[in-house]
């Protein structure tokens, strides 16, 4: 080569031998570089842009979707204890329920009892009064009766102040 340019050739005109032109190359490699130049500017940036954006919002997407998954079984278990818990105070408040009805029929039967007794000494108070108030009237007749059975067995031998004294102790001794 130092040769060629000692000669003061065109340095390219060795291409000529080979069937190029080197004007023609020139310029096809001027426009190639113009081509690639505006390729690069208008399409390969802008989709090289939108495929980063594209990449941007899949990646987004994918950890909204990682996002929700892990708020959707912080729902879920929520929901579950908010369960329990509604299952825990039901079962509360039946078993207060089942109490309040246990207590209601215990304090109805305590009653029913108190009333049942209070009913039983009272009867038993007027069975007694009665009791008493029939021997009191039993007496009455009988020594009514005694004094006249007395009376006609011994009235005819009695005086009269002697027949009352004899009702007067035959009375005394059946109240006794």
């Amino acid at each position: 080569m130092s040769a060629i340019f000692a000669a003061g050739e065109n340095p390219l005109s060795f291409l000529t031998q080979f069937g190029i032109e080197w004007q023609l190359l020139v310029s096809q490699g001027v426009s190639f570089a113009i081509v690639a130049a505006a390729l690069y500017r208008f399409v390969f940036k802008p989709v090289i842009a939108a495929s980063n954006e594209r990449k941007q919002k899949i990646e987004q997407g994918l950890k909204d979707a990682e996002e929700a998954k892990s708020k959707l079984a912080a729902a879920q278990a929520e929901a579950e204890k908010k369960s329990a818990e509604a299952a825990a105070e039901a079962a509360k408040i039946l078993k207060a329920a089942r109490d309040d009805a246990k207590e209601t029929v215990e304090r109805a039967a305590r009653e029913a009892s108190a009333k049942a007794a209070e009913i039983r000494e009272r009867n038993d108070r007027q069975l007694e009064r009665d009791k008493i108030r029939m021997k009191d009237e039993l007496k009455d007749e009988l020594s009514g009766l005694v004094a006249q059975a007395a009376e006609a067995v011994v009235g005819k031998v009695l005086n009269d102040k002697q027949r009352g004294e004899l009702a007067e102790m035959a009375a005394k001794e059946l109240r006794k």
